[in-house]
């Protein structure tokens, strides 16, 4: 072997000792590069998991704090409903006390409402009769309340109360006679044939006054505005004054 031969073998030798020191440099650099994603990985985990307890913390906070606002509400509403049932018991007194009383007005009143209705004009003689001794059967009945009560015996004398304040006509019998009738209000009534040649007018000394025939035109227009069979317009109407009727009872 020459000198240039160990000369080459020399160098090959000193880059084999230098390359292992590089190659565990950089094995350390490696396993230090995975050790830190490995850390990393660690710590989102741990990030996620703590900001999956924060969110769970927050919301049972909230869930904590509608209860407790939902324990107060209901502590109020206890205590109103508890206010509630001792006034209730009050006013259960005050209302049997109130029966005791109220039972005879009601007779009362449907005694003079069935004098007056006797004492009025006889429009719908049949209707406010039955609507009377209807009355006084629901005054009887044990299965009605008190308050029922009351309310049929004021609907009953609103009912008398809109009379005077509208028109009508409606067909009914008189001594076994068919008749058209027409009520103006309170004011005047009047009955008419059913061929429209014979009117009469209710007086006030309850008796039927015959008209004279002039005036059946006017009834008969009159009759279809209350029949809504006609439009709406002024009317004129002989009143049961001694003016204008001939005096003559029927």
């Amino acid at each position: 072997m020459t000198i240039k031969h160990f000369a080459v073998a020399g160098l090959l030798f000193s880059l084999g000792v230098q390359a292992d020191p590089l190659n565990s440099a950089q094995q350390q650099i490696t396993n230090t590069d995975q050790s830190g994603r490995q850390s990393q990985q660690k710590v989102e985990q741990l990030d996620d998991q703590a900001q999956q307890l924060l969110n769970e913390y927050r919301q049972l906070r909230a869930e904590a704090d509608q209860l407790a606002l939902y324990n107060r509400q209901m502590t109020s509403i206890v205590n109103s409903q508890e206010e509630e049932l001792v006034s209730l018991a009050k006013q259960i007194l005050e209302i049997e006390r109130t029966e005791r009383g109220i039972l005879p007005l009601m007779s009362r009143m449907l005694d003079s409402l069935e004098q007056f209705v006797g004492l009025d004009t006889p429009f719908l003689a049949q209707e406010r009769s039955a609507r009377l001794a209807l009355l006084q059967d629901l005054l009887l009945r044990a299965d009605v309340t008190v308050s029922e009560k009351f309310r049929r015996v004021l609907e009953a004398y609103q009912i008398e109360v809109d009379y005077g304040r509208n028109i009508e006509a409606y067909r009914a019998q008189l001594d076994g006679i068919s008749y058209d009738f027409l009520r103006i209000g309170r004011l005047a009534l009047y009955r008419m044939s059913n061929d429209g040649t014979q009117a009469w007018v209710w007086h006030p000394q309850q008796q039927w006054l015959a008209l004279d025939s002039g005036y059946l035109r006017d009834l008969r227009k009159a009759l279809k505005v209350a029949q809504q069979t006609a439009a709406p317009e002024m009317l004129v109407v002989p009143l049961p004054t001694p003016a204008s009727l001939r005096g003559e009872a029927s």
